[in-house]
């Protein structure tokens, strides 16, 4: 049987055994429920869709097997032009280039903003059964465009920081893999926005006469510090802290997963932690120091590359474009992956309520073991479908028990992998792993295993994060962590790109450092060689 007997495979059509199949851990590491698979087939349109706008021939397959995706690309392009076809395809993203800041300002973010907009101001408590079933289809579209801008709107950034690290790679070779990235560091956008207002709560508490104290109660609720006169000033300020950037806090594409917004708890934890030990660096002060590293970077390059004026000026017009849409290759997450996800999430916990008090399900979060396409028809009919969830729930902590291949299908070589996905870096040495090096700086700590949201509130000041993978909402442990290290990605990986933002030393793609290095192991990473020690 494809995948073994301990990961059972159907192949839903016969040429599915032709493509080879790989497991999205950096995504989605864990087993999905009904409707969180279903939302990742979502993400998969996307992703086709940004193939088709390029005008690349190939179809994106998604399968979810037993609660885990993944995805494969069948195309009818003979593998004697697969070389060229890909060819085209980055020449369509360098195309993309010139025009992706003002596509982003002007049409991605304008649009994805309505479509939140939209989705929230729906009155799911008071529409008619029949009409919110049109409803929650209209809500999946919606969402499904966002993620369609989405594989458009990147295309052009991580080209240019492809093309750009290309070139200064070929004038140093000597560089370690992220150095060139460094080009761009000490930009001023929405993540290190994150970071100032964590910066300004905290110090709304250090400043507010007994709240700490009260953070640091078990329990505490953003309720409770809101109906005090005392916090009231910090409870204001901490919901227009999340009406911005509230949609942030899951830990991967999980649709199960909570945002800031709708657990604020996650955050008030982060606070306090904030305040027990505080940073001797401010965000200013390092972005600053990022912005001259960069200037240095840029500098070396151009007295390398001085003797030869049109590289020179092709280095000067990618180092412009990337400085300028760069950032792209991450906020985009912030503003898609992390809202999209939210405010999908968001609106199923309201129709979950609507299917509980009609006694279709037990408890709204059982709408998570529906699938989309079943959601329509319990709101019309009102059948209950709670022994269903009930055999689902049952099969999904079996399936969360598995350990799933990495690949199925096809075989295929490994390679090299790309600068997104990165390399799998197999080591042999009892007490080392390898990786590549994303973020460069040598540190030692305490290994703080984190799988999931609850996991974030043992991360504290100076600790090594070891985890499958990052995005945006992790910015608050990166600000306080000493290292990071993960299982999966390359040097523009989510988890690469926000380590360098906030000077993070960090080791990725290293394949199994969350199951090989215990939780508080003492260890050392160095984030330019790449290479992780076992202390």
């Amino acid at each position: 049987m494809p995948g073994g007997d301990d990961f059972p495979i159907e192949w839903l059509d016969p040429s599915d055994r032709e493509i080879t199949w790989e497991w999205d851990d950096m995504h989605m590491p864990g087993a999905l429920s009904a409707l969180a698979g279903d939302y990742v087939k979502v993400i998969a349109a996307g992703m086709a869709y940004g193939h088709q706008r390029l005008g690349t021939p190939v179809e994106m397959r998604i399968r979810i097997w037993n609660g885990y995706a993944y995805f494969g690309l069948a195309t009818d392009v003979p593998e004697s032009e697969h070389a060229a076809m890909w060819q085209r395809r980055t020449e369509g993203a360098r195309a993309a280039i010139g025009t992706a800041h003002a596509y982003w300002h002007e049409e991605a973010v304008p649009q994805v903003s309505a479509a939140y907009d939209w989705v929230a101001a729906r009155t799911v408590e008071t529409l008619p059964a029949a009409e919110l079933a049109d409803t929650w289809d209209e809500v999946w579209r919606r969402i499904e465009r966002c993620w369609a801008i989405h594989f458009y709107a990147i295309r052009g950034p991580y080209q240019v920081l492809e093309d750009l690290a290309d070139l200064y790679e070929a004038a140093l070779p000597e560089s370690a893999p992220a150095e060139a990235l460094g080009l761009i560091g000490g930009g001023d956008h929405v993540l290190q926005a994150v970071e100032r207002g964590l910066e300004e709560l905290t110090g709304h508490v250090a400043r507010t006469p007994g709240l700490a104290e009260r953070l640091a109660e078990p329990g505490v609720t953003v309720d409770h510090l809101a109906s005090s006169a005392a916090t009231a000033e910090f409870a204001t300020a901490l919901n227009a802290f999340l009406v911005e950037h509230g949609h942030l806090g899951q830990n991967d594409d999980d649709l199960n997963l909570a945002s800031w917004a709708e657990e604020p708890g996650q955050l008030l934890t982060e606070l306090d932690k904030r305040l027990r030990n505080p940073g001797a660096t401010t965000s200013v002060e390092r972005q600053r120091r990022l912005a001259g590293e960069a200037d240095l970077l840029a500098d070396r390059a151009r007295d390398v590359l001085a003797g030869d004026p049109a590289r020179l000026a092709r280095f000067e017009a990618l180092l412009a474009d990337a400085r300028l849409i760069g950032h792209l290759t991450e906020t985009h997450n912030y503003w898609i992956d992390r809202a999209a996800q939210a405010s999908l999430r968001r609106f199923v916990v309201r129709v979950g309520r609507r299917l509980a008090d009609a006694g279709s399900i037990a408890d709204p979060a059982d709408v998570f073991h529906l699938h989309r396409d079943e959601v329509p028809e319990v709101l019309r009919r009102g059948n209950d479908r709670r022994s269903l969830v009930e055999d689902r729930r049952r099969d999904l902590r079996r399936f969360a028990a598995m350990r799933p291949p990495r690949k199925v299908g096809a075989p295929s070589e490994d390679g090299g992998g790309d600068r997104f996905d990165g390399a799998r870096i197999a080591s042999a040495e009892p007490d080392e792993l390898r990786g590549t090096g994303a973020s460069a700086g040598i540190v030692r700590g305490t290994a703080r295993v984190t799988l999931t949201q609850e996991d974030f509130g043992a991360v504290q000041r100076g600790d090594i994060i070891v985890c499958p993978s990052s995005n945006p909402s992790w910015v608050p442990l990166f600000t306080i962590a000493g290292g990071l290290i993960t299982n999966t990605g390359g040097v523009l990986s989510h988890a690469a790109v926000v380590a360098r933002e906030f000077a993070l030393p960090a080791v990725v793609g290293t394949g199994d450092a969350t199951t090989r290095i215990a939780d508080g192991r003492l260890v050392e990473i160095d984030g330019a060689s790449g290479v992780v020690r076992l202390l």
